[in-house]
C-alpha cells in the first residue's frame, strides 16, 4: 500500500482472481485517467485472491508503471463477496467504488463521476453503462437506461426507481464511512448471490442518493466462469434472494409492500412508475428456473409466502399456481426417470437376451 500525503476523494478497489490480461485493461482504463489533478483525489487498489504466478506478475507489473496503484495479495482465495465487504476498510477515499476486474472506464468517466461525487455527496450513488460482448469487439447498447441524473433524499426511492440494477457491482459507489457502519458477517453466510444488494440497503438506507446518467462504464456480458450462470442467477433473484432482502427490509422498518415499489422494469426509460414490480420479476425469474430444471422445495416456498404478505392482494394466488406447475413437473421429471430407468432395464434384458441366438435354437 503506497503512503498517501492527503486522504483522496475516492478509492477504487479491484478485486482479481486470474484473468490477468482482463485486470490489466480494467485498471489501464482507471489509471490512464489519472492526470490533471485526479491523480491526487483517486486511488486504485487491487486485491487480488491468490492468482497463478502470471496474474500477480500483472499486478506488479502495474504497480510499476502507476505510481497511484496500490495492491494486495491474499495468501488464499477468500470469495469474492470478502473481497466486496472488505474493500471500504481498505479504502483511504471518502468513497468506495468496487470495479470489476473485467470491466472498463471510458476516457472521461473518472473526471464526471469524481466531479458527481464533490457535487451531489451522496451517501450512495449508482452508475447508467453501455454493454459489449464479452471481447470487448460488439457494442450490444450505448446506454442502458434512458433517465436523467437524479438525486434521491433516500437510497430506498433510487431503489425503487432502478430495481435491481445494483446486481451489477462496478455501477455501484458507497460512501466509505456509511459502508463501514455496520456488520458485514452475516451476508458472507446467507445463501443468495447477490449480498451485496441487501447490505446496500441496510448500509444506505434514510441518507442521500444519486444517479448518473452518463454511460462511461462498460459492462462485458456473456463473461461469467460460473456454471449455469444463467439459470442460477434466475433461481437466486426468484427463490433465495427475495428472503434476504425482505430480511433488511424489516430490520430497518420498510414498508410491507417495498418489492410492489420497486420497478420491475430491467432498462429504466422513465422514473414514472410502470406498473411492473419487482414481484413480477420473481415470478418471472421462478418460471425460467424451472424451465432450465431447478426446483424449489418446501421452506423456500414458505419464505416466499412471507415476502408476498404484505404485497398486492393476488399475489400469494399467483405463487400457489405456480407451485402447481413446479409439482406437476416434479411429477413428470419422475415419470421421465422411472421410463427411463425401465427403458435401459429392457436394453440390458435384450442385450442378456441375444446370447439365446448365440447357438442353434431349433
Amino acid at each position: 500500500m503506497r503512503p498517501l500525503d492527503t486522504p483522496p476523494v475516492l478509492s477504487i478497489v479491484v478485486p482479481s482472481y486470474h484473468r490477468g490480461a482482463e485486470l490489466v485493461q480494467a485498471v489501464t482504463s482507471l489509471a490512464d485517467q489519472l492526470e490533471g489533478g485526479l491523480e491526487r483525489k483517486v486511488e486504485i487498489i487491487v486485491s487480488d485472491n491468490a492468482s497463478e504466478p502470471n496474474t500477480v506478475a500483472a499486478i506488479r507489473g502495474l504497480a510499476e508503471r502507476y505510481p497511484t496503484l496500490s495492491y494486495l495479495l491474499h495468501a488464499r482465495d477468500e470469495g469474492g463477496f470478502f473481497q466486496f465487504f472488505a474493500a471500504p476498510w481498505r479504502a483511504r477515499g471518502r468513497w468506495t467504488w468496487v470495479f470489476g476486474s473485467d470491466d472498463v472506464l471510458l476516457p472521461g468517466g473518472l473526471a464526471h463521476i469524481v466531479a458527481a461525487l464533490e457535487r451531489e455527496q451522496p451517501s450512495f450513488m449508482a452508475l447508467n453503462k453501455r454493454v459489449f460482448n464479452a471481447d470487448l469487439s460488439q457494442e450490444l447498447s450505448a446506454s442502458f437506461n434512458s433517465i436523467p441524473d437524479r438525486r434521491f433524499d433516500t437510497f430506498e426511492e433510487l431503489f425503487f426507481a432502478i430495481g435491481i440494477q445494483p446486481a451489477f457491482i462496478s455501477a455501484n459507489i458507497e460512501l466509505t464511512e456509511a459502508a463501514r457502519a455496520f456488520d458485514p458477517l452475516p451476508y458472507l453466510s446467507v445463501d443468495t448471490r447477490h449480498p451485496h444488494m441487501a447490505a446496500f440497503l441496510e448500509k444506505h438506507h434514510g441518507a442521500p442518493a444519486f444517479y448518473c446518467a452518463a454511460p462511461f462504464l462498460v459492462h462485458r456480458v456473456e463473461n461469467s466462469s460460473l456454471a449455469e450462470y444463467h439459470v442460477g442467477n434466475f433461481f437466486d433473484f426468484a427463490v433465495t434472494f427475495p428472503p434476504v432482502l425482505h430480511a433488511v427490509v424489516r430490520k430497518i422498518g420498510g414498508p410491507a409492500d417495498f418489492f410492489e415499489r420497486m420497478t420491475g422494469e430491467k432498462r429504466i426509460a422513465s422514473y414514472e412508475p410502470t406498473g411492473l414490480t419487482f414481484v413480477d420479476n420473481i415470478f418471472e425469474n421462478l418460471l425460467r428456473s424451472l424451465a432450465g430444471g431447478r426446483h424449489l422445495n418446501q421452506s423456500q416456498r414458505y419464505a416466499l409466502e412471507q415476502v408476498l404478505a404484505g404485497c398486492r392482494a393476488d399475489r400469494l394466488k399467483q405463487l400457489s399456481e405456480l407451485w402447481t406447475i413446479h409439482l406437476t413437473m416434479l411429477e413428470l421429471e419422475r415419470r421421465a426417470d422411472q421410463a427411463k430407468a425401465l427403458l435401459e432395464q429392457n436394453r440390458l434384458s435384450c442385450g442378456q437376451a441375444s446370447q439365446l441366438f448365440a447357438k442353434p435354437t431349433g
